[in-house]
C-alpha cells in the first residue's frame, strides 16, 4: 500500500465519527385552528421550538416547554412515541421521509392537534 493509499483510508477513517455524528432538525409547532378550549390550555408547551435529535439509531425530541421524550422508529425515516404530560396522553410522529419534515403531536382524548413543517 502506497502512502497516498494509507493517506486516503486515514483520512476516511478519521470522517467515520462525523458521519455518524448527530442528526438535528428544529420544528416550530402550531396549534390546528379547531382546536377546542382544553388545547388551548396545553398551548404553552407546545407552540414553541422543539428540537428532534436522531444520533447513533436513537431519537429524541426536546423543547423549552418540557417536553422530552425517545422516539422509536415507526418505519424508515418515521419516529413515534406515546408521551405523558399533565395527566394527558399524546401521540407524538416525526415523518423525516417526507419534504418538507413534519412534526405532529396529537391529544389522545381531546383530539387536540399541533403540527410543524421543517422548510
Amino acid at each position: 500500500m502506497t502512502i497516498i493509499n494509507r493517506l486516503a483510508c486515514l483520512t476516511v477513517v478519521a470522517m467515520l465519527p462525523s458521519v455518524a455524528s448527530a442528526q438535528s432538525v428544529n420544528f416550530w409547532l402550531a396549534a390546528l385552528p379547531g382546536n377546542i378550549q382544553g388545547c388551548i390550555a396545553l398551548d404553552p408547551q407546545f407552540t414553541r421550538e422543539h428540537t428532534f435529535t436522531l444520533k447513533d439509531g436513537q431519537a429524541e425530541l426536546t423543547s423549552p416547554g418540557g417536553v422530552n421524550t425517545k422516539l422509536k422508529m415507526a418505519k424508515p425515516n418515521v419516529y413515534e412515541t406515546d408521551y405523558q404530560l399533565g395527566g394527558r396522553h399524546f401521540h407524538v410522529v416525526a415523518d423525516l421521509s417526507v419534504t418538507p419534515r413534519t412534526l405532529t403531536v396529537t391529544e389522545k382524548n381531546l383530539g387536540c392537534k399541533w403540527t410543524a413543517k421543517k422548510e
